[in-house]
């Protein structure tokens, strides 16, 4: 998998400096052609890997290499790799045409075969493309006695990064930051605090009316007694969460946790 992986990422790098190449020419110049040219680079690709020396470049920089592909299996790779070619041709030159729903059906096909081959592949550890079951291609180490060296600082940061993120992930949206914002407004001294306002009575909700705290349309408007209004779940979450809660659009606060929903 991962020399499918390093696969993918190579073509892609040359894709991008193929285009960055391309940017500055005439407008529609490239575009007619884009099928072409990522026809071209991935026969390229073929050629000087898997018809050189019998394996992709992802396989060759992790050591891997097929055991048993021969020259006539070396050419159906190639045409079995550049079949979205095809589709694709089809697809622009007559969709309706009969030869299009047949390509059409046979890619159907091939898509469910892939899926029992990556379910396979994921039962038994082998052959993880559907083209190497197909031609009955096995993959082996290219040469046994290389040792497989890696970076113990490297593995190690990693772990420790993914271990970070793992936190934070668990950790952000545990905080409370209306809280935080309201603490630090409390001890700022620059800050003026705002009194205690009246409650207002009525309140006008309409179809351009949001929610105070999530932006969005209210859901079961409620109010705290300014003339902003809530969703429910956001009014009665953040009272729950700080018994001090104001208002974010207008800092309104009362003594009384007040969660009222808006009438008609």
């Amino acid at each position: 998998m991962n020399a499918i992986y390093l696969d993918k990422e190579i073509q892609k790098s040359f894709s991008q400096i193929i285009h960055e190449a391309c940017k500055n020419l005439p407008p529609g110049l490239v575009s007619p052609i884009d099928a072409e040219i990522s026809l071209l680079l991935k026969l390229g690709i073929l050629k000087y890997s898997v018809l050189s020396n019998g394996s992709t470049f992802g396989q060759q920089l992790l050591n891997i290499k097929y055991e048993n592909i021969s020259t006539f299996k070396q050419i159906l790779y190639m045409v079995f790799s550049c079949m979205d070619y095809v589709k694709i041709r089809c697809e622009l030159w007559n969709p309706s045409h009969d030869v299009n729903q047949r390509i059409f059906t046979f890619y159907i096909i091939f898509k469910i075969l892939d899926f029992i081959n990556t379910s396979i592949f994921l039962r038994n550890g082998v052959k993880p493309l559907l083209i190497e079951r197909i031609l009955d291609l096995n993959q082996v180490y290219a040469s046994e006695k290389l040792p497989r060296t890696f970076e113990s600082k490297y593995l190690a940061r990693e772990l420790l990064w993914n271990g970070f993120i793992e936190i934070l992930v668990y950790t952000l949206p545990l905080i409370n930051y209306y809280k935080i914002k309201r603490l630090f407004k409390q001890y700022n001294p620059f800050y003026t605090k705002s009194m205690y306002s009246s409650i207002i009575s009525t309140r006008v909700i309409t179809t351009q009316s949001k929610c105070a705290h999530c932006g969005q349309n209210p859901i079961l408007p409620h109010h705290m007694g300014c003339n902003h209004v809530f969703c429910y779940a956001c009014l009665k979450g953040n009272q729950t969460a700080d018994s001090r809660y104001e208002c974010p659009a207008c800092g309104h606060k009362n003594p009384n946790i007040m969660c009222e929903r808006v009438s008609a």
